[in-house]
């Protein structure tokens, strides 16, 4: 089985030098490189094989590796010491103000919306709007962290997007958590 078609990536300084070579011999890039393959593997294109080609990678990566598994980097490397990353530090960090007044309107809305859903009624995000005096886009913003949405549903043929009476559980553990 002769080797016909490869694929190489070379870095850009490498494949600037292949082409500064090849052209200064009147070759293309790819002849460069083939010549450049068979001058390494002292052989010529007639009789390189799958099975050479591949007895002489195995036989560097041993060589230059240290066995016959691939690695990323030659022994000369492989003595270094790179720093090691340090752990995370997991501490409790006091509230900034900004996280103390997003966690009071968060609470404020999840008030809002169990007042609304213990009197029965199941409110939209716009009849949120009117009651809380917020835009709906903050009061979907600060229940989506908490991970309550309204739901598409018709109520009283009226298609939208409503808080259900479902949400309740949620929004009472949502509180729980901000307390």
């Amino acid at each position: 089985m002769t080797l016909e078609n490869t694929t190489l990536r070379l870095p850009s300084k490498l494949r600037a030098i292949a082409e500064e070579r090849a052209k200064a011999a009147g070759h293309t890039l790819a002849e460069e490189l083939r010549g450049a393959l068979e001058s390494h593997y002292k052989m010529n294109a007639t009789q390189i094989s799958f099975e050479d080609l591949e007895a002489r990678v195995r036989q560097h990566e041993a060589e230059f590796h240290g066995s016959a598994v691939p690695s990323q980097e030659h022994k000369e490397k492989e003595g270094r010491k790179n720093p090691q990353a340090k752990p995370a530090l997991q501490k409790e960090l006091p509230l900034t103000e900004k996280a103390s007044h997003e966690r009071e309107e968060t609470r404020k809305i999840l008030l809002g919306l169990k007042d609304l859903l213990e009197s029965g009624v199941q409110p939209m995000p716009s009849d949120l709007e009117e009651s809380l005096g917020m835009s709906s886009r903050l009061i979907g913003r600060r229940l989506g962290e908490v991970g309550i949405q309204a739901k598409n549903t018709r109520i009283r043929d009226k298609s939208g997007r409503y808080f259900l009476r479902s949400l309740l559980p949620l929004i009472e553990a949502a509180l729980k958590e901000l307390s």
